[in-house]
């Protein structure tokens, strides 16, 4: 049996750590108003190539910060302290996964964008006109909403009180791990064993 001292602390903990990791809750979702309006508004927020050239780089590094910040979080969580790292990943690698083809996207626009106009003497607005160039920025507007889906939708979850204590589902977890260490354990021993027995076999047999 629990005693109520210990209950009412497990029951401050879960209201305290929604509450120091909600500013990293907010963080994430003002990277993701930053990228927002810098794919909407990039064109007319620098209508020049060295303003652009500062646009693209603090996009870039909002989309690093949001990456990082979701490492964090996620190494910080006591399922991951608690040695279930693996499980964590296989639960934001979509996340990841997202985020990082979305950078890579962005990355490509902007460095076909700014190599089209920065040889030019004045800013311009055909570089549109080029398929490729159009091409990658309709991929890269298109995936911007799964990339804002997926952060957000990360952040919530770490925020999840769950993840920050020892709970039911992660006794249960480590439960579900040991049975299968141990059959898997039990299934090398066996065919480890099984070569020796039918030797024996054998040997009965010739004799």
């Amino acid at each position: 049996m629990r005693s109520p001292q210990i209950e009412t602390q497990q029951q401050q903990l879960s209201t305290m750590i929604p509450a120091r990791y909600r500013i990293l809750l907010y963080l994430s979702i003002f990277l993701i108003v930053i990228d927002i309006c810098i794919n909407t508004f990039s064109e007319f927020i620098a209508p020049n190539k060295f303003g652009q050239l500062i646009i693209f780089i603090i996009q870039d590094v909002c989309i690093l910060l949001s990456i990082t910040l979701l490492i964090v979080m996620v190494l910080t969580t006591y399922v991951a302290q608690a040695g279930l790292l693996f499980l964590l990943l296989r639960m934001f690698r979509f996340s990841l996964f997202v985020t990082c083809i979305y950078l890579a996207f962005c990355a490509a626009i902007q460095g076909l964008l700014l190599g089209y106009r920065f040889p030019q003497a004045e800013f311009v607005t055909s570089a549109f006109g080029k398929p490729e160039v159009l091409a990658l920025y309709v991929i890269q507007r298109t995936i911007s909403p799964l990339y804002y889906y997926a952060m957000k939708r990360a952040a919530y979850r770490l925020s999840d009180p769950h993840f920050y204590q020892s709970s039911k589902w992660l006794q249960d977890l480590w439960e579900k791990r040991r049975n299968e260490a141990t059959s898997a354990a039990m299934r090398t021993t066996a065919t480890a064993r099984s070569p020796g027995a039918a030797t024996g076999c054998c040997s009965c047999t010739i004799m």
